[in-house]
């Protein structure tokens, strides 16, 4: 039977600059050679790669009733997933602006708007009723942080629901409390997705293998580490183990590859349990995304890259 499958999180708009190699002089104009304007923060992503997927779903965040909100909410009715977004009046919408330079993690500079303010009360009780709830965009989500996230990822997991999170960067970079309240958040968790420097952070591991094993006694469920261009690491209940390569692509736009990854990823989980190939086609997707045009971002089935696979299997 299909599992139904909702994602939570900071819905906004994303602006990308590429490639930024340096700030302009005060009062210059420094000419590049893109930047794109598209919906719709990491909850979006997620959403609008699992709608290329032709998996049904429901997404669930708000936006403000500015022009950017507008525009946001447009483009998702556009794609059919509009239905459960809140907009929310006399609010300016979330934007995050990603600076890309050649060779280099990206960078950004966000304004949370509406998202400042959104609390647990704001989402709907049905947003955790789901058999896979997924909630991204974190640190994007300053009104749900810690107890806000305990109780809804509570809520999902006391319906009977897979739980799947993922952080992003913390804006602090690490230098608060928000490791621990990370970690304290990780029992909640059945699938935890950090990239390979979010993971370093919250465990002090220089390697991704030991940091993801770290992450997994916490968690007790999965923990996959992102590793971009190299793919993932994975470790789960049981010793499982998992290490799978990504197919070499030329990279256009790796804003919201993670994303992806987990979207492809989602979109085997609605119908089987098997993580190895959950996360084989997690990595495709992420490698078809980023080498594809923005304005063609995410793929269908038909159009995902071969060669992903795992090099060590589920133990």
């Amino acid at each position: 039977m299909t599992r139904s499958v909702h994602v939570l999180g900071n819905v906004q708009l994303d602006v990308i600059a590429s490639p930024v190699t340096r700030l302009p002089d005060p009062g210059g104009d420094d000419v590049i050679d893109h930047i794109a304007v598209r919906p719709a923060g990491a909850a979006g992503n997620v959403s609008l790669a699992l709608a290329a997927l032709e998996v049904p779903h429901r997404l669930f965040g708000a936006v403000g009733d500015d022009q950017a909100g507008r525009w946001v909410a447009d483009e998702l009715h556009r794609a059919g997933l509009g239905g459960d977004l809140q907009v929310v009046a006399g609010q300016e919408t979330g934007i995050s602006i990603a600076l890309e330079a050649p060779g280099r993690e990206r960078a950004f500079l966000t304004a949370h708007g509406v998202l400042a303010g959104y609390t647990r009360d704001d989402v709907p009780a049905e947003a955790t009723a789901a058999d896979i709830v997924m909630l991204t965009g974190y640190f994007s989500l300053p009104g749900l942080r810690g107890t806000g996230t305990l109780d809804l990822l509570g809520r999902a997991r006391a319906g009977g629901a897979l739980t799947v999170f993922d952080t992003g960067w913390d804006p602090d970079n690490w230098s608060g409390g928000a490791g621990q309240e990370v970690l304290a958040i990780l029992p909640s968790v059945d699938i935890f997705l950090p990239n390979e420097p979010e993971a370093q952070a919250l465990t002090g591991e220089p390697d991704s293998e030991t940091a993801a094993e770290s992450l997994q006694r916490r968690c007790g469920g999965w923990v996959v580490v992102k590793l971009a261009e190299r793919g993932l690491v994975a470790r789960g209940p049981e010793g499982a183990r998992l290490r799978i390569a990504a197919p070499q692509v030329v990279a256009k736009d790796t804003t919201g590859a993670g994303d992806s990854l987990a979207a492809g990823m989602l979109a085997e989980l609605v119908e089987h349990d098997d993580m190895s190939r959950a996360l084989a086609t997690g990595v495709r997707v992420a490698s078809t995304v980023i080498g594809r045009d923005s304005l063609a971002r995410y793929p269908a089935r038909d159009e995902l890259l071969l060669g992903a696979g795992p090099l060590t299997a589920p133990s």
